[in-house]
């Protein structure tokens, strides 16, 4: 008898296992087709029948699964911005003992590069989706909190000494978080053609004249 209850343990714990897994392949697929929708179409003109349609699966499913059009939004969003590494979330782990401050800004310069060229999209969309949902403007500016965090952290491995006389270290994350915007991107590589290699560079350089004091030896 404890043997059969074992086994019938296990092929519950089995089942719950594969019911987890499909759940999970819903999840990601419908997340997957939402995001080509959106960045497609855009919010509005990618309604939940599109977005369902597009996924292979039931308007029902899809609200089941994730509860709303916004909520899809908010993860296609929050998944381009992280990527497969998490990328906010460890980018200030990449900075190393014994980083000069400008090896520190080209690693800024690095990381922002890195996420704009996955979330870009996901970004102007957003952008246009707070501009005619007041729901969507609230969740846009915690997005925005949220990206200033990323630069307190990042900004943050430069020392006061590191800075250009007279430049707080609040004032060079507020200019650092500027600079480096969506919008910025949007504006070089999606309307003026720089290449991500270009926008790099232009983005190091410019962060460097902005944040360090002059190199005496470009002078």
């Amino acid at each position: 008898m404890a043997r059969d209850a074992d086994a019938a343990g296990d092929d519950r714990s089995r089942q719950k296992r594969v019911g987890e897994a499909l759940r999970d392949g819903t999840r990601r697929r419908i997340l997957a087709a939402a995001g080509e929708e959106f960045a497609a179409q855009g919010y509005r003109a990618a309604t939940v029948a599109k977005l369902a349609a597009a996924a292979g699966v039931s308007v029902q499913t899809l609200y089941l699964t994730w509860g709303s059009k916004r909520a899809l939004l908010r993860a296609w969003t929050e998944t381009a911005i992280a990527g497969d590494a998490g990328v906010p979330a460890d980018a200030a782990a990449r900075f190393g003992d014994g980083l000069a401050a400008g090896e520190r800004i080209d690693l800024i310069a690095d990381i922002v590069t890195e996420v704009a060229a996955r979330a870009a999209s996901a970004w102007a969309v957003y952008r246009d989706a707070a501009g005619v949902d007041p729901e969507i403007a609230e969740d846009w500016n915690d997005l925005q909190h949220r990206r200033h965090g990323l630069f307190t952290r990042l900004v943050g491995t430069l020392t006061e000494s590191d800075l250009a006389v007279g430049l707080s270290s609040a004032a060079a994350v507020d200019t650092a978080w500027t600079i480096a915007s969506p919008e910025t991107y949007d504006l070089l590589v999606r309307r003026r053609g720089y290449s991500l290699d270009e926008f790099r560079e232009w983005l190091s350089r410019t962060l460097r004249a902005a944040l360090l004091p002059p190199d005496p030896m470009e002078r």
